[in-house]
């Protein structure tokens, strides 16, 4: 009886760790749709450089994606949920930034830097988000109450964009 119930158990254990959706690709957000209890791939772009002369005596520089909105749709929740794979070792809160989108003339722009003749400033505000650990390497991205809009997780290479629709 004993050795039935290890076997039931292991067995348990590694159907759970298949069951676990991971992402093929290292530094690659994605987000859990738990309803499906599938991956969703964001919108994956390069950093796209804007900067723009704002009259005689400012300036503004950053990025953009061309489209007002995302492909990728998630509707509001009261909780997302991303999974990302790094290099075992790292905190996904130093590799991602989540940051909002504005939406401008069918772009969405992200403004990193202001600058006027008294000076610049080159301060964004960074959307917080809770990291769990799934497994070495792997982990959730939990991001709580994100209203309706353009957001996107942003490493040093690639933008992930999304939309979150619904009221």
């Amino acid at each position: 009886m004993k050795h039935l119930l290890l076997l039931a158990f292991l067995f348990g254990c590694f159907w759970s760790v298949q069951a676990q959706v991971i992402p093929e690709f290292i530094d690659k957000p994605a987000f859990y749709d738990s309803k499906k209890k599938a991956l969703v791939e964001l919108e994956k772009s390069q950093y796209n450089t804007t900067a723009k002369a704002k009259g005689l005596f400012k300036a503004e520089a950053g990025f953009f994606l061309n489209g007002s909105s995302s492909p990728v749709k998630i509707d509001k929740q009261q909780e997302l949920s991303f999974i990302v794979k790094v290099q075992p070792g790292t905190d996904p809160t130093s590799v991602f930034d989540l940051v909002q989108f504005d939406v401008k003339n069918d772009k969405r722009v992200f403004i990193t830097s202001k600058a006027t003749v008294a000076g610049s400033s080159n301060s964004f505000t960074k959307i917080d988000y809770q990291v769990k650990k799934i497994k070495e390497g792997v982990y959730y991205l939990i991001v709580p109450n994100l209203q309706a809009g353009e957001y996107f997780f942003g490493s040093k290479d690639f933008m992930f964009a999304f939309s979150v629709t619904g009221s």
